[in-house]
């Protein structure tokens, strides 16, 4: 009787902690896509070209990338949650002063460090979330990243919405974005921190193993994110200017890209509790080079490219956080070296779409396509690098 009260009063505080790592995700993908959506009005407002404006994309993630490679050691140290609320209302409170700024540079310096905090939450809600959940991650993991897709979706519509509802003023859509913040806030306010249950002296018996093994899966983590974004980036012009579709019909090409993705990561919470991380990434990659391999035989047939499309994007969704679940069923997962893996996904987010555009300036569109196909070739070959790998650490350690 009172082990079953003790079940039911943890699997209650569970709730509550996911819950919050949600809702600070749906955030999270909220600001991720603010940025395109109104990049034109923050153009007017500083009185900048489009050229010069698409360079809050590049600081944003330069400052993501630095708060998600250092912000891992961080949680090491600090109380989880501590940081995790610092971080969230340093978004908040970045993204309203955005509106409100009218100097370009001093733009460019507060979309950095807003880039920074968003990528402290990310690192922050995915470490506790796994310290929390511990082996049973993997259905958790995907949802949290579901109420990403899910903020990521609806940013633009809620943009939309509020600009028409403000007749125009670019102040509340941001406003708004930062409001949204509150639930998660006052739900990492409310919480204790978790804390690392995993033993240490695996990973320090075990240290060069574990080295070659995180390495690859760094590498892993830059070859998905590469794909996902390069994929996501490029659709649009590749679609257009081969005139497989319209400007229009390009757009609701790439949304059902993210479509599919989002949908994918609620369909993978069943499957994840019933399929274990490496069968699930084998047939993420499977499906992956599947598509692409379709679209290099027939590059040019809109049919094929909108099925593409929408089948990527299901392949893709579920193994950023697959991953995520693999590293903890394989390894000791601390705060550093999750800041490692986000690492390797952030620099694939900003080098893969820039290789892709030279790619593109002085080859063509098939190229790219290619590109893409070679490289989730690759990942897959990682991908069982890593698996191999990971297997010798359990032998070791037994």
């Amino acid at each position: 009787m009172q082990s079953t009260i003790t079940n039911t009063v943890k699997t209650t505080k569970n709730i509550y902690y996911f819950a919050t790592y949600g809702t600070c995700f749906f955030a999270l993908g909220l600001g991720i896509s603010a940025l395109g959506p109104m990049l034109p009005f923050l153009a007017d407002h500083v009185g900048v070209s489009f050229a010069q404006i698409s360079f809050l994309f590049m600081t944003s993630s330069f400052g993501y990338l630095l708060g998600s490679a250092g912000g891992g050691r961080l949680f090491d140290r600090f109380k989880g949650h501590r940081l995790m609320l610092i971080a969230v209302i340093m978004m908040a409170a970045t993204i309203s002063l955005v509106p409100l700024i009218p100097y370009y540079y001093l733009l460019l310096f507060v979309l950095f460090i807003f880039g920074a905090f968003q990528g402290i939450v990310d690192v922050g809600g995915n470490v506790n979330l796994l310290w929390v959940y511990q082996g049973e991650a993997g259905p958790y993991m995907n949802a949290l990243h579901f109420f990403f897709g899910v903020g990521a979706f609806l940013s633009p519509v809620i943009l939309h919405q509020v600009m028409r509802w403000s007749q125009g003023q670019i102040t509340w859509p941001f406003w708004t974005l930062a409001l949204l913040s509150l639930p998660g806030i006052i739900g990492l306010w409310a919480l204790s921190s978790p804390e690392n249950q995993q033993p240490q002296q695996d990973e320090k018996a075990n240290k060069k193993v574990n080295s070659h093994l995180i390495v690859l899966m760094v590498i892993l983590f830059f070859i998905y994110v590469g794909i996902e974004s390069g994929y996501s980036g490029w659709i649009y012009t590749y679609a257009t200017q081969a005139e497989i579709a319209s400007q229009s019909g390009a757009s609701y090409m790439n949304s059902l890209f993210w479509g599919t993705l989002t949908l994918g990561r609620l369909i993978s919470v069943p499957l994840a509790k019933k399929i274990k991380p490496s069968k699930l990434l084998i047939g993420n990659f499977f499906l992956a080079v599947l598509f692409l391999g379709l679209i290099l035989i027939f590059p040019l047939q809109p049919a094929i490219v909108w099925v593409v499309s929408a089948g990527l994007g299901l392949a893709l969704s579920s193994i950023f956080p697959t991953l995520l679940a693999l590293g903890e069923s394989r390894m000791t997962i601390t705060g550093k070296v999750t800041g490692y893996f986000f690492f390797g996904s952030s620099s694939g987010a900003m080098l893969v779409p820039m290789l892709l555009g030279q790619i593109y300036e002085y080859q063509g569109g098939f190229e790219i396509m290619l590109t893409l196909f070679l490289l989730t070739a690759i990942g897959m070959a990682v991908l069982g690098s890593v698996l191999i790998t990971s297997k010798k650490i359990a032998v070791k350690v037994r």
